[in-house]
């Protein structure tokens, strides 16, 4: 057979292969027969027969003589590579039915992963690493990965790792130095939401508010974002910068702390912007302990927007962050970077949206 019909064969093959990526033939179906597709690709039955000869060789069809071939069961990424998340060991605990407020907090983000590799019949690998690391301990984890999304602080020893042998990657909401050789790319949570949240807290007559952080997380850039975007959004608010902000970290059995924030309520802070959901129940049940009401004396809100805002008492007034869009906006722009082979570290943002309930009331300062 010549050149030209040799192509032609490829080309067939090609398209049954996309119609059977693209779900439009199953496993099981029977595909044209060979006068069909020939007549379908207007070419000879001898070059629809190649055609279907070679993905018979491939083991993606089955032979059935005078019939049209089965598609078989296969796995078209022949090569193995799969994408891996990278999780840090504090935020892993759910995983090993381990509770604690870092693990809930995350969990929802390498859920997201799992579903996502499942809705695509790609192979999921969860990869756990501690941010104190200062070497990798075994490199062969990393063989065949066509890409890498990584929720957590990374080592530096990971990133060289990732630099070096030039693995595609997106860091999920936090900073990535720019450097000549890497393609990695962040996605962040815009802060539209908090911006709104600060301005309707001003609108409410709060100008003493309280930021407040749970020890039981750990002190990260993403901490301090939220804190410049409240100062630069209440002094927008505030043009004579007519407001105070206290930094309030606290942990839920000290009782030192229970004392201060009732020092600051009684000077007259009447508002708490929590750094997460967790941090803001955290501060109800201090609240509580203190008989300090909410929302009547202390209008407290969160950041996330988890199932337990919702049903807390009295439901909590929050910035709602879509986690499941934000894995979905790193995968885009993950698969960007596998199409590029330059060095790149392009930036995307996943919107958020203010969730107003019933734990903020009007200042009565």
């Amino acid at each position: 057979m010549n050149d030209k019909s040799a192509k032609k064969y490829e080309i067939i093959a090609q398209h049954i292969i996309e119609k059977i990526e693209n779900k439009e033939w199953k496993e099981g179906d029977i595909i044209p027969t060979v006068r069909e597709l020939a007549k379908l690709y207007n070419v000879s039955p001898q070059t629809a027969n190649k055609a279907t000869a070679h993905l018979v060789g491939l083991g993606i069809l089955s032979s059935r003589q005078g019939s049209g071939s089965i598609i078989k069961k296969q796995d078209f990424h022949k090569d193995n590579t799969y994408i891996a998340m990278l999780i840090d060991k504090a935020r892993s605990s759910y995983i090993h039915g381990i509770n604690s407020a870092m693990g809930y907090h995350a969990k929802e983000i390498y859920l997201a992963y799992l579903h996502a590799m499942e809705q695509v019949d790609e192979s999921a690998k969860l990869i756990i690493y501690d941010k104190n690391d200062k070497s990798i301990k075994d490199t062969s984890l990393f063989e065949n990965v066509e890409g890498l999304l990584i929720q957590g602080t990374l080592p530096s020893c990971y990133l060289d790792f990732i630099r070096k042998n030039d693995i595609p990657t997106v860091v999920i909401n936090k900073t990535v130095q720019k450097a000549n050789e890497g393609r990695i790319g962040s996605v962040f949570m815009d802060y539209y939401g908090l911006e709104q949240l600060c301005t309707y807290l001003a609108s409410l007559g709060h100008n003493k508010i309280i930021y407040a952080f749970s020890n039981e997380f750990e002190l990260t850039e993403v901490y301090q974002r939220r804190l410049s975007i409240i100062e630069n959004s209440l002094q927008k608010t505030f043009t004579n910068n007519n407001f105070t902000l206290y930094k309030f970290n606290f942990s839920k059995d000290d009782y030192k702390d229970g004392e201060k924030l009732k020092e600051l309520h009684n000077n007259g802070y009447n508002a708490m912007l929590c750094y997460n959901d967790i941090t803001a129940l955290r501060a109800y049940d201090l609240l509580h302990q203190l008989q300090i009401r909410i929302p009547e004396e202390m209008s407290v809100t969160g950041f996330d927007d988890l199932f337990m805002a919702e049903i807390a008492a009295p439901p909590l007034t929050t910035v709602k962050i879509d986690r499941t869009q934000l894995l979905n906006d790193s995968m885009d722009l993950l698969k960007e970077l596998i199409a590029t082979k330059q060095s790149s570290y392009p930036i995307k943002e996943t919107k958020t949206e203010l969730i107003l309930r019933r734990s903020c009331w009007k200042s009565m300062n």
